[in-house]
């Protein structure tokens, strides 16, 4: 009964670390927390309003005197800016002021620099960093106005790009991006002018963030997620969940709001730390031509537009990389998704610090920093795996050894049905377990140190699908990914015979022949699911399959030594 009971309970483990492998394939994207209705304002009792066009204006506008007028501002045609910093290469254009490519130098998707803006996205016009008002009549088709454009440079690296148009009859805009070569972050301030009166700019950032190729997204959980952080939690919104306008009013607290898929991510933090928040599927934004059909590639595909109460704001377009993103401040590191749960999380972030440390400081090369940080995880666990797995091994050479008298109490007790039999045999076995010493349910305080690892096992899942670091890093030979699956199932397959080797040593004496055969189709089970799934999640399981058959051989070396004991004596 007992060893039934420990089978089944181990299945069930086995059965749940991998559906919380598989769900992760099967249902795309991943878990991220996906929360359409909570508002960032540090009430989390407080929903968004859900409008069907644009936010109320946080400000009133101000009166500017008629005198303040430009005369009229523009360029006779579209232009191009090209800058370059050492993590970028950006193209703007005078149509709007805004951004027609920003590319990635150290990132790559199907040989070609990962660009944070699409092809779909030129071709329909419908360019990030343009300006969003709380009214469409405000400073109509100002994202089609060719501004005047003027570029000042310094022997410090900076380079300023000024973007400035007028109609000569009160209404003007003016947009400044300063660009550091050394820095990643880009500073943007805009003024806005609309027949007299200053206005609330909002920038914008979409439709939709798909940096990945998507012939080539086999490792991409999600893309398009909105992400807002305002100082207490971050709040993320999938994009098959942005069906109508999101409208988060202004805060005090807003720190960052933006775009991101898994590895990358566009930001943009208002100065002073406030600001409101849109978001809203393409074409139903404030952006769209009213009436107008999306595009397949576009539709629905989510735009995000910041409010920026005091005209100025900062940039960041770049990869998910925690190291980067710490050094920066702002809390942009919180952007890095390690899990949903506290509890994984609380795990996750220390296993991801240690797989950097291990690759910055022992090996420049993330497939071995796996390995050994397997083995370091295997050292520190190796305690309560010992007790678990020797725990357990007692037991169920104690259920063993008592199992003849127990099937000989079964089947004393085989053809009486009536309850009063029933009990009688249930009496008789406890007894049976009191005299020979057994406790039946021991084996279910060997399982809880394998229940303590489950955080730890699920946090080292999330590190190696969510850590940009991991992107394009090569382990040797054939895989060149980590996050890629192995193109020849090489390593699945290692994995599954190590997987079956394990089972084979664990004794199974007393376990139920079907749950047996079962069992064996366990590893066949795992190989299939875990062919799909990133190479460098795989060398882990491997590595610790290696590991757990050489503990395995240690605890059965110890009991058989404690069996043959009393024998010598």
């Amino acid at each position: 009964m007992e060893k039934r009971f420990v089978a089944a309970f181990v299945l069930s483990v086995l059965i749940l670390l991998g559906w919380s492998l598989i769900s992760k394939k099967l249902f795309p994207p991943p878990p991220p927390p996906i929360t359409a209705t909570a508002a960032p304002t540090g009430d989390a009792s407080k929903a968004p309003e859900t409008l069907p066009e644009a936010v109320p204006a946080p400000h009133s506008p101000a009166v500017v005197p008629a005198s303040s007028a430009a005369g009229v501002v523009s360029a006779p045609g579209e232009e191009e800016v090209r800058l370059e910093t050492d993590l970028a290469e950006i193209v703007l254009t005078n149509k709007g002021g805004r951004v027609r490519s920003w590319r990635l130098k150290q990132f790559k998707s199907a040989g070609s620099p990962v660009d944070f803006v699409s092809v779909a996205s030129r071709r329909e016009d419908v360019l990030p960093l343009s300006l969003v008002f709380d009214d469409r009549a405000i400073l109509p088709g100002i994202n089609a106005a060719l501004f005047a454009v003027s570029r000042k440079e310094d022997p410090s690296g900076r380079t300023e790009v000024i973007f400035q148009w007028s109609d000569g009859a009160g209404s003007e805009v003016k947009k400044t991006f300063s660009f550091h070569a050394s820095e990643p972050l880009v500073d943007l301030e805009v003024t806005a002018i609309d027949r007299g009166r200053a206005v609330t700019p909002r920038v914008a950032w979409g439709p939709g963030l798909e940096v990945e190729d998507p012939k080539h997204r086999s490792n991409t959980y999600y893309n398009s997620q909105a992400v807002i952080y305002d100082g207490t939690q971050v709040t993320r919104f999938a994009k098959r969940k942005i069906d109508t306008t999101i409208a988060i009013p202004e805060t005090a607290r807003l720190q960052w709001a933006g775009l991101e898929d898994q590895y990358f991510t566009a930001l943009v933090m208002p100065a002073g730390a406030k600001g409101a928040v849109t978001i809203a599927p393409w074409p139903a934004s404030a952006l769209a031509t009213p009436g107008k059909v999306a595009p397949e590639d576009l539709a629905s595909a989510p735009l995000i537009a910041i409010s920026l109460p005091d005209g100025k704001s900062q940039l960041f377009v770049g990869p998910k990389d925690f190291g980067l993103l710490s050094s920066l401040g702002h809390g942009l590191e919180k952007v890095v998704w390690f899990s949903s749960y506290q509890v994984i999380y609380a795990c996750a972030k220390p296993v991801f610090l240690a797989l950097r440390f291990v690759h910055d400081h022992w090996v420049a090369n993330y497939g071995v920093a796996i390995i050994l940080l397997t083995f370091g995880l295997r050292i520190l666990l190796f305690p309560l795996n010992q007790f678990s797995m020797v725990k357990m091994r007692r037991v169920a050479g104690d259920m063993q050894r008592v199992q003849p008298k127990l099937k000989a109490i079964q089947a004393k007790y085989k053809k009486s049905k009536d309850p009063e039999s029933r009990a009688k045999m249930n009496a008789e076995t406890m007894e049976l377990y009191k005299r020979e010493g057994v406790n039946p349910f021991g084996g279910v305080s060997g399982c809880l140190p394998l229940l303590i690892q489950m955080p730890i096992l699920w946090a080292f899942f999330d590190v190696l699908t969510a850590t940009v670091e991991l992107r394009s890093a090569p382990f040797f030979g054939w895989i060149q990914d980590l996050t890629h699956p192995d193109p020849f199932w090489i390593t699945p397959i290692l994995m599954g015979g190590s997987m079956f080797v394990q089972q084979k040593m664990t004794p199974t004496a007393n376990v139920d022949p079907q749950q047996q055969r079962m069992m064996l189709f366990m590893p066949v089970i795992f190989t299939v699911m875990f062919g799909s799934l990133p190479s460098g999640l795989v060398l882990y399981y491997f590595v610790n399959n290696l590991l757990g058959i050489g503990q395995q051989w240690l605890v059965n070396r110890h009991i058989a030594r404690l069996e043959a004991a009393p024998s010598k004596a």
